[in-house]
């Protein structure tokens, strides 16, 4: 029977622990620890954390010595809104592994936020542009919520939670990435999969050579994960075997960002694995869809539905109709619906053999 090796494997370690660490390693969260501790020290404790306006003048990344700046723009934010803390707890990102890694940098220099593009040997000029799309996409500076929370201004609820949650769309750096968690994700619990999601990055994710910063798995890296190590994982055969087809299909899947995200849920919801709720989260999360609605989910149609509405009971209808009013912002509503029920929902049981299934 294949087993994985020791050094495969986090035995002591925690699924939620395993969720934060999913794509980026110790170096990464070293980092972020540095700058976010600098951070902490030097931000205003205003309470409205949507406002950039008052915080820190310059926060700035450290990068590892093998790594060097190939270009660095600023750029400022859509909306009169912008709150950098969220970015800046994880200061760099890698994009691409191996020796010729690619990293993307964030830093604040009030009013605009800064990314810097580092590379690891040569980078072309497509990698250049590759690498500030996809930090503009993680940082979501282009997205403007503005028209959201002027909509729901009056509202009871949403426009108290507006007002003080950042309630931009960030976009994943491909859209491969935002499906696999997705898929994933499916009918297990939110540990459980944030636990699968971190052992397979560390498994088919690629490091930068000289750093701790690791890459998230490209399609090719997972097709060549074997099915037991899947299993081995917390991945079931089911989801293993969808995300094992699906990364035979990469390259046409990162096609589909040309086209409206409507219209991929549509061809995304047609490959066999994917229903409503994994297209729905893939384009959320890898395109940025402010109207994407969470059909199919297990608890969000019976809390948007109470929340919204009062009545008990909500289906995938209910919950439809109590978003309609917030087009083309029902993603956004849907969330602020969903973090402000978080607190309130019991924590689930995850039993031994699903939270460290390596060992069974």
């Amino acid at each position: 029977m294949n087993r994985l090796r020791p050094d495969e494997y986090p035995s002591k370690v925690q699924p939620k622990r395993r969720a934060k660490a999913s794509s980026f390693s110790r170096g990464a969260r070293e980092t972020a620890t540095i700058v976010t501790s600098r951070w902490a020290r030097c931000a205003p404790s205003a309470p409205d954390v949507g406002s950039s306006a008052g915080y820190a003048p310059l926060v700035m990344p450290r990068a590892p010595a093998v790594l060097r700046p190939v270009r660095e723009v600023e750029l400022a934010p859509a909306g009169a809104r912008y709150d950098p803390r969220r970015v800046l707890r994880t200061p760099l990102r890698a994009l691409r592994g191996g020796d010729h890694g690619l990293v993307v940098g964030f830093g604040w220099r009030a009013p605009s936020l800064v990314i810097t593009v580092l590379a690891r040997g040569d980078a072309s000029d497509d990698d250049v542009a590759f690498a500030i799309e996809a930090g503009r996409g993680i940082a979501a500076v282009d997205d403007d919520p503005d028209p959201f929370v002027a909509m729901v201004a009056e509202h009871p609820l949403l426009g108290k939670l507006a007002r003080a949650h950042d309630l931009r769309m960030s976009r994943s750096p491909t859209l491969f990435e935002s499906l696999a968690r997705g898929i994933i994700e499916q009918l297990v619990t939110t540990a459980e999969a944030m636990a699968s999601i971190g052992r397979l990055w560390g498994i088919a994710g690629e490091r930068v050579t000289g750093t701790e910063l690791r890459a998230a798995p490209t399609a090719a890296a997972v097709r060549r994960v074997p099915m037991w190590k899947m299993h081995a994982i917390g991945v079931g055969s089911r989801r293993a075997a969808t995300l094992h087809e699906l990364a035979g299909r990469g390259a046409a899947i990162e096609r589909l960002r040309a086209l409206p995200p409507a219209e991929v849920i549509d061809k995304l919801v047609s490959l066999r694995g994917i229903g409503p709720w994994t297209a729905n989260l893939a384009v959320d999360r890898g395109m940025g869809y402010p109207d994407a609605v969470p059909v199919g989910d297990l608890h969000a149609p019976r809390i948007i539905t109470r929340t919204l509405t009062g009545e008990d009971g909500g289906d995938d209808a209910t919950m439809l109709e109590a978003l309609e009013p917030f087009r083309p912002h029902r993603a956004r509503a849907a969330r602020l619906v969903m973090r402000s029920a978080e607190r309130d929902r019991p924590r689930p049981r995850v039993d031994p053999h699903r939270r460290e299934p390596w060992k069974y």
